[in-house]
């Protein structure tokens, strides 16, 4: 079922001791599946951890928007009147920070988004789930990762029920695309450790 329009900028509930300090310049922690709430005339200002903004499609799917790292300015509503959630991916520490607070704020923020945006629109029209699966965590290993002698190294980590909404595709599809692209030698997917073979990452990268 689609989401109502009343959760939009609506409060995710905090405890008294949050409620108190969420508009204060001091940070806050936030814990991983936590919700950062919204509030019109400013964003928040990710120190720690990763976040994802998303919406929703008329049909009820999670329509993911961007994922956000240390440093990224999340929040402001370049879409006031859609639904727009911010969720944490991992435990967080980000400060609230007042629109008159940035320099240029709507310029910066609306082209993180813009080209966040843009790359997972690509991304969601390739036609074979198996591309798209390997386009899209070779695209957060880019913004989210480091290079290894073996490889690209991602850092963030995803369950496969998140990377499933992430590319419009079932849990059971995407742990199964996983699989035989660690077959076929293009990535290693662990517990521990995802990396992508240095050669498949520039191939992606560049096409």
């Amino acid at each position: 079922m689609l989401p109502t329009t009343e959760k939009v900028f609506q409060l995710t509930p905090l405890s008294p001791r949050r409620v108190q300090r969420v508009y204060t310049p001091q940070s806050i922690q936030f814990d991983r599946r936590e919700q950062l709430p919204l509030r019109a005339g400013g964003c928040w200002q990710i120190q720690s951890g990763t976040v994802r903004s998303l919406t929703w499609n008329p049909s009820g799917d999670l329509v993911p928007l961007g994922f956000w790292g240390a440093g990224s300015l999340v929040g402001y509503p370049a879409m006031p009147n859609h639904l727009y959630e911010i969720h944490c991916l991992t435990p967080v520490e980000a400060k609230f920070m007042e629109v008159g607070e940035m320099a240029h704020p709507d310029r910066s923020i609306w082209l993180d988004q813009a080209r966040q945006a843009e790359a997972l629109l690509r991304i969601s029209h390739c036609r074979h789930v198996e591309t798209k699966l390997l386009q899209f965590i070779c695209w957060l290993a880019e913004d989210f990762g480091r290079s290894t002698p073996e490889g690209r190294l991602l850092l963030l980590k995803l369950t496969h029920q998140e990377i499933a909404e992430s590319i419009g595709a079932t849990r059971v599809t995407v742990t199964r695309f996983l699989k035989r692209l660690e077959a076929q030698g293009k990535i290693f997917w662990s517990g521990q450790e995802k990396r992508i073979q240095q050669e498949t990452f520039e191939r992606i990268r560049s096409g």
